[in-house]
């Protein structure tokens, strides 16, 4: 499969449903090896900016796009963000290519709209994106960067302007894979082995556990993954795990909503000496768990079960609890691109009211004089500082303690917690609070 017909492939699967990286691994192996990059950069250029694409689609097209069948659609899509975003990649080999897929599917019967509409993009619409580009409305900025406008509007209700068109343009940032070194592994030693594969990685000034990379979000092979050595994961997500690392003192820990355990996996390997429980309401996302715990080498010291936390109960009481709550995941936006166009101001909502009641139950649960850790990848106040302030009010038992790490990324909240800005390649959007509960 060459690269255009891969993008189109993956691409089309994530508008029917599909995550990225998902659909990207599902075809990774029957993708030309020289073409795999282009593949995964062309899905990704597309769905970072997709509203941006969509709307000089409509602009240069002399058909509704809502009439297109889903193939043409999708084709004038990548096709729009690969003249704009890949600068070096020849316009006849681009569309050509573009059309060499859609006939191979059998259908012909737009080959020409195909043609000319991205002819024209390429010949005009460069002027049209500048303008956006230069414009000092936030609309305008939202949409060149490709962030949806019920999300920039809100930012600048919680935040000034400037703030807010700052983060608009951090959250149209692209990003880069770094990675997580377990305990033990020398990090100078994994670097040149990293390196020695063809990869260009070096150390993090900000974590000496972590390596940053120039690679892609979303690579399949790595040295090291499969012996338990390394995982990838953002910056700012480690950093959670290890809050409750430095303040732990003993006793069962309780990780209400593991996911797929990648911050499980990290307590566990920090904490050798802590037997950790871990729920979530997912099979799937327990069996992937279960994996990342034998991966790691840990499963011997996690326990799960799989339920709905809020009813779910501990076999001890812990003394420490990570509440990584669901969550909109508006600071992983450039990471997860495709999540932005699935969300809405009422899914805020519904979130807030879920996590304040998550919260709740990690209170009632909690050890008299133990810690809880609430985080999100989320950056809307109504899932973070809100969620905080609601419990706290309820709860005078509870007290807040300071982030043990500071960086010019990350912000004191509005007024609990710490928000660490998506600044970095590496570093996405995340919020973080620790709290204890007095004896």
């Amino acid at each position: 499969m060459r690269g255009l017909e891969a993008a189109l492939t993956i691409y089309g699967e994530v508008q029917n449903g599909a995550f990225a990286s998902e659909a990207l691994r599902k075809v990774y192996n029957n993708i030309a090896p020289a073409d795999r990059k282009l593949a995964a950069t062309l899905v990704y250029c597309t769905l970072r900016r997709q509203s941006l694409w969509k709307t000089v689609l409509l602009k240069y097209c002399k058909r509704n796009p809502r009439e297109l069948p889903p193939l043409t659609m999708n084709a004038l899509m990548i096709g729009i963000a690969g003249i704009v975003e890949l600068k070096h990649f020849a316009l006849p080999v681009l569309i050509n290519g573009l059309v060499q897929a859609i006939k191979n599917s059998g259908e012909t019967r737009d080959i020409g709209l195909v043609n000319a509409v991205l002819h024209t993009v390429a010949d005009e619409s460069q002027k049209f994106i500048e303008g956006l580009k230069k414009s000092s409305a936030l609309r305008d900025q939202a949409l060149y960067w490709g962030v949806p406008g019920w999300a920039a509007a809100l930012w600048s209700k919680e935040l000034s302007i400037p703030e807010a068109k700052r983060l608009v343009r951090a959250s149209g940032m692209k990003t880069y894979l770094s990675l997580r070194l377990s305990r033990g592994v020398d990090r100078s030693q994994y670097i040149e082995e990293y390196n020695a594969s063809g990869r260009k990685g070096w150390a993090s000034p900000f974590l000496e556990f972590s390596v940053r990379t120039a690679a892609n979000p979303y690579p399949v092979d790595l040295p090291g993954f499969g012996e338990g050595r390394i995982m990838p994961q953002s910056e700012s997500s480690m950093l959670v795990p290890e809050l409750i690392a430095k303040r732990w003192k003993g006793g069962r820990i309780l990780d209400m909503c593991c996911g797929r355990g990648v911050k499980t996996g990290q307590l566990a390997d920090i904490l050798p000496e802590a037997h950790i429980e871990a729920w979530d309401i997912s099979e799937g996302k327990i069996k992937s768990a279960r994996f990342e715990m034998m991966r790691m080498h840990t499963e011997d010291r996690v326990t799960f079960k799989t339920g709905d936390s809020l009813s779910l109960v501990p076999d001890e009481a812990p003394s420490a609890i990570l509440l990584d709550a669901p969550c909109t995941g508006s600071g992983t936006w450039g990471r997860h691109p495709e999540s932005k166009w699935r969300c809405s101001p009422e899914q805020v909502q519904q979130n807030s009211v879920l996590q304040k009641q998550l919260l709740e139950r990690a209170v009632s649960l909690a050890a008299p004089g133990g810690i809880i850790v609430y985080s999100t990848c989320s950056l809307f106040r109504d899932e973070n500082e809100k969620v905080i302030a609601d419990v706290m009010a309820r709860h005078p038992e509870l007290i807040e303690l300071p982030a043990e790490r500071t960086a010019k990324f990350m912000v004191k909240g509005k007024p609990y917690g710490t928000t660490v800005m998506p600044s970095l390649p590496w570093v996405d959007g995340f919020y973080m609070t620790l709290l204890a509960k007095r004896k």
